[in-house]
């Protein structure tokens, strides 16, 4: 998955973007904690390598979808979309289980993302003596604090650019539909056709719909 998700964001062309990629897929100790990470405590992907999984997952669906909207900052996207959940290295522990540190309980992954490239910029800036560009860094910082949508789903920013609006909506289809197939993969109740009522997605999950047992009637 790694080498994967590497592949991909070697595609990003624009220059201050693609040094802001290359400054964390080539910090190891980074590498070592993003491989491992969960992407969540609970809901979805909640396992080691989770965060990878969704990472890529989300990129992987932006290579799908970009084409439609040609008007995109292709680069700006998959940059937002590997950059969006960083900061859930260093929110959770998972040594052992998966808690939040203390980091992650006093700043959250939104805030600690955005902290985690500030910081590359200035490493950055430091080796080629001359600033990043500010309205870069300012639309990067932009797709991480408003990835998750609302306010009322913790956002500090709403979507205000439409590559905000691609990277909010594919987080959350890949999340949602992450969560409901493991909820049908581990239902205890293998003969019921819906699972238990899931808090999260507020609604039982339907475990017939795929594939379909009937075939339809030819026409």
């Amino acid at each position: 998955m790694w080498t994967r998700l590497v592949e991909i964001v070697r595609g990003v062309k624009d220059p201050a973007l693609r040094a802001l990629v290359a400054r964390f897929v080539k910090d190891e100790t980074f590498v070592a904690g993003f491989q491992r990470a969960p992407a969540a405590r609970g809901n979805h992907h909640a396992y080691l390598g989770g965060l990878l999984e969704h990472t890529l997952s989300l990129l992987e669906l932006a290579l799908v979808v970009l084409p439609r909207y040609p008007q995109l900052n292709a680069d700006l996207v998959l940059c937002g979309i590997l950059l969006h959940d960083v900061g859930k290295v260093r929110e959770l522990a998972f040594e052992t289980n998966i808690e939040y540190t203390t980091e992650g309980q006093l700043v959250g992954h939104i805030a600690q993302g955005v902290i985690w490239v500030h910081e590359k910029v200035r490493e950055i800036e430091q080796e080629f003596g001359k600033p990043f560009p500010r309205e870069t860094l300012n639309l990067v910082d932009h797709l991480i604090l408003a990835h998750h949508g609302k306010y009322e789903f913790g956002s500090p920013k709403l979507p205000a650019i439409p590559e905000a609006v691609l990277v909010h909506h594919l987080d959350n289809l890949d999340a949602k539909v992450h969560m409901m197939l493991s909820e049908i993969a581990n239902d205890p109740d293998r003969a019921s056709d819906w699972t238990q009522y899931n808090r999260a997605l507020e609604t039982r999950v339907y475990k017939r719909s795929a594939p379909l047992r009937e075939s339809p009637p030819s026409a």
